[in-house]
């Protein structure tokens, strides 16, 4: 060391040796500037590789000369020009393979080593061809020993510089590795000139090919001029180029902050810029974000799946979604997406994050409402069966039973006419309240229709445990209930299914159920009825023949009988009332009584009734004479279809006289909407048609029906007649209602005449008209033969029984 610093305070210029340590300075800061841009370029750039091996083979070349024009040998000094050229050759070239043989195997530690080896060995040839050019007036001796020194001091360096060399991002960076590439060049050469040692000869002076210390250093001063504008444009490269990479982080920056999304970078695991909205997602200040790694910010769980993802190409990576862990502890559904970028001049990995919490809210929100009733929040019948199966299967295997209840509001339809649907709503919201109040939580209640309910109760329980809860939610219902003011009050009826004794699967017990609410609400309503077997068949039964009837119109399997009316005074027909049959082909005639509840159960009455007024009023045009004709309306027709629209199409359609048509309802239309009713009849008393109410006496209010409307006579029910000449307070009802018919001007019919006792002591009441199988039984066709009038008149010529009430 000693030696080599004698020989650069002693033996050198040291004015020219500042000079070249500085154009050596600067053209390594040329190179380095090259360095980054080909390192930051995703694709081999040759143009920038040539550029940096030229400028740092020019950088050897010029420092090296110059530093021999600073050598002061003590002799004079020439150079051959073929191996000065040679030298500068050499080292280009060899700058140019270390170069390559850095870019491509970094961040290998071997190829780094090959490669500063290789530029060591570049600047070792240089020197030394440059040295081997001289031709001085002496000899000039090597000592190996310091030549190896140098070689090895070049090549640490040189390794040393590239190693470092693997990231230019600051200019920091770049400047440390300038000063290590330049040590390695201004190494070697002093160290390999401290091993020169100079002995005096003659110089020759005619050898053309010797360059002379006056040309040298004109050819020096050429090529460290280039270098040194090569230097500063370097400089001015950087300078612009920091400024670039500034305005572009600056900018990305502001662009991400707009984004709605995550945005973060990271590189090696840790993250390098993140945006406003990860600071708001992750709950912490930016500078706690960068520097921590990846990994870190998510859930444990998600680890292996991140590790995964990082061993894939972004261009085959799919969004996936993920969980985040916020600087409170809680994790935050996000969906990632990302792609490999170029980040500070080095390949870097983009990731977007986007916020899931909303989304998977509204998914949750999705199937909460896709299992649920939007009214009452219970489940929905699809909820019920998810649930009802897994129930069954654990009671096979504990030995446990489950039971269903099968419920249903009783009066809620009118609760719903009377003060409309806002208040049914209402009402069916606190009746689920109150039931639930009586389950425990792990039983189902689940709304299956408009005021359809089924409960599942699991675990074991006795069949009089189960009718005990099943009391209770009826008695809950039964409580008045509060709606807008209103005092509502309703009833409920509910049929029990067992499992296993009543079937083995949902669609069976629920069946069953179904099955036993159904006989429940056909007796009467208001109770709780177990399944039996029995009612299975009945009610197939019943199904049965809602099926068949439902298409026995179409197949004219509906007949009309017709009764006569006859005048209670001489006994001559007035009136025939029309009688529906329905003649089965496998069962005959089916009673009115039988299918007449099933049409109204089925919604199959309005068509059934239209085709009675229709037919009744074609039969009737086609009579001998213009006898009246009766229909009857049931209390569901007259509600659920347009009875008026109905007989005024049939009145036109067969040109019948509105006033041969009568028609007869009974006193419970008025129940439900006592208003609307008083319209319909209103409505047909305008068609000219008469109305009659039919069993009068045996509703709860049928005085308060004749003052609300006035109808043209009223039909006492057969009930009291068949107990006429039995009680004495029989007789005492029916002269009532005959004296109050006509005090209010209306005629009076009595029904179920069977006896000519009961006709002795109706005549002596004084009504209009008489009907019953003591005149005629209802059949296909008229009884007006003068036979039948003959035997009517004669009825009516027997002595009076005098009768006392």
């Amino acid at each position: 060391m000693i030696r080599v610093l004698t020989c650069v305070a002693q033996q050198h210029d040291l004015r020219l040796v500042a000079l070249s340590a500085l154009i050596c300075a600067l053209g390594c800061f040329a190179t380095v500037a090259l360095m980054a841009r080909v390192d930051r370029a995703s694709s081999a750039t040759s143009r920038a590789l040539i550029s940096a091996a030229v400028i740092f083979g020019g950088s050897i070349w010029s420092l090296h000369f110059v530093a021999m024009l600073a050598f002061l040998p003590g002799a004079h000094i020439a150079y051959d020009l073929n191996l000065t050229v040679a030298s500068m050759v050499v080292a280009t070239i060899g700058t140019l393979a270390a170069l390559i043989l850095w870019r491509r195997s970094s961040p290998s530690l071997l190829g780094i080593v090959l490669a500063g080896t290789v530029l060591a060995l570049a600047i070792t040839g240089m020197h030394y061809i440059g040295v081997g050019a001289m031709r001085a007036s002496s000899f000039i001796f090597f000592d190996p020993s310091y030549v190896v020194a140098s070689i090895l001091i070049s090549s640490m360096l040189s390794v040393l510089a590239l190693a470092r060399a693997r990231s230019l991002g600051g200019l920091g960076r770049k400047i440390e590795v300038t000063g290590w590439l330049a040590l390695a060049i201004c190494g070697l050469h002093f160290t390999g000139m401290a091993a020169v040692t100079v002995a005096p000869i003659a110089l020759p002076t005619d050898e053309s090919y010797v360059l002379r210390s006056t040309s040298l250093a004109l050819a020096v001063g050429v090529v460290s001029l280039v270098v040194l504008i090569a230097g500063l444009v370097a400089m001015t490269l950087q300078q612009h180029l920091s400024q670039r990479a500034l305005l572009e982080l600056d900018r990305m920056r502001l662009l991400s902050n707009l984004a709605h999304e995550v945005l973060f970078i990271h590189r090696d695991g840790r993250v390098l810029e993140v945006n406003q909205a990860g600071t708001r997602l992750f709950a912490m200040p930016v500078d706690q974000i960068i520097g921590k790694p990846v990994l870190d910010l998510f859930a444990q769980a998600d680890a292996p799946a991140l590790l995964r993802r990082t061993r894939c190409r972004s261009e085959d990576l799919r969004p996936e979604e993920f969980a985040i862990r916020t600087a409170v502890g809680t994790c935050v559904p996000v969906e990632l997406s990302c792609r490999t970028i170029e980040f500070g001049g080095k390949p870097a990995t983009a990731v977007a994050l986007r916020d899931l919490t909303d989304r998977k809210r509204d998914e949750a929100r999705i199937r909460h409402l896709a299992l649920h009733d939007a009214l009452t929040d219970l489940p929905n019948r699809y909820l019920l069966e998810q649930r009802f199966g897994p129930a069954l299967d654990a009671a096979a295997i504990d030995g446990n039973s489950v039971a269903v209840i099968c419920l249903d509001l009783d009066r809620f339809k009118a609760i719903n006419d009377l003060y409309g649907h806002a208040a049914g709503d209402a009402l069916l919201v606190q009746a689920a309240k109150r039931m639930l109040t009586e389950l425990r939580p792990t039983d189902t209640l689940a709304r299956v229709g408009g005021d359809e309910f089924v409960v599942v109760l699991t675990g074991a329980r006795a069949p009089q445990q189960v009718a005990e809860i099943a009391g209770r939610l009826i008695a809950g219902l039964r409580r008045p209930f509060r709606i807008d003011d209103h005092r509502v009050e309703i009833g409920a009826s509910a049929g029990i299914a067992l499992y296993p004794a009543d079937g083995s699967t949902a669609e069976t017990l629920l069946r069953a159920a179904d099955t036993a609410l159904y006989r429940v609400k056909d007796e009467g309503r208001g109770a709780v009825r177990f399944f039996e077997a029995s009612m299975d068949a009945q009610l197939q039964a019943v199904r049965q023949l809602e099926h068949e009837l439902g298409g026995a119109i179409a197949r004219d399997e509906l007949r009309l009988f017709y009764q006569p009316i006859v005048n209670a005074r001489t006994g001559e027909i007035e009136t025939f009332e029309a009688l529906i049959r329905w003649q089965h082909p496998q069962r005959g005639f089916v009673s009115p009584n039988e299918f007449i509840p099933v049409a109204e159960q089925a919604n199959l009455i309005g068509q059934i009734g239209e085709w009675v007024i229709d037919t009744a009023c074609a039969a009737a045009t086609a009579w001998p004479q213009p006898w009246r004709v009766s229909v009857n309306v049931s209390p569901t027709q007259f509600r659920q279809s347009d009875v008026p629209a109905a007989v005024a199409a049939a009145l036109a359609r067969h040109n019948l006289d509105p006033a041969r048509l009568v028609v007869e309802i009974t006193e419970s239309v008025f129940i439900q909407d006592a208003a609307k009713a008083v319209k319909v009849l209103t409505d047909l008393r305008g068609l000219g048609v008469r109305l009659a109410l039919d069993d009068f006496g045996t509703g709860y209010s049928s005085l308060s029906y004749l003052q609300q409307f006035r109808f043209d006579k009223i039909k006492v029910d057969q009930s009291f007649v068949r107990r006429l000449g039995q009680h004495a307070d029989t007789l005492a009802i029916v002269r009532a209602i005959v004296n109050l018919g006509h005090n209010l001007g209306l005629q009076v019919t009595v029904e179920g005449v069977e006896t000519v006792e009961q006709l002795s002591i109706l005549r002596e009441l004084h009504c209009e008209q008489m009907q019953g199988y003591l005149f005629a039984r209802p059949g296909p066709t008229l009884a007006v033969s003068e036979m039948d009038q003959a035997r009517l008149r004669a009825l009516f010529t027997l002595p009076l029984m005098r009768v006392s009430a």
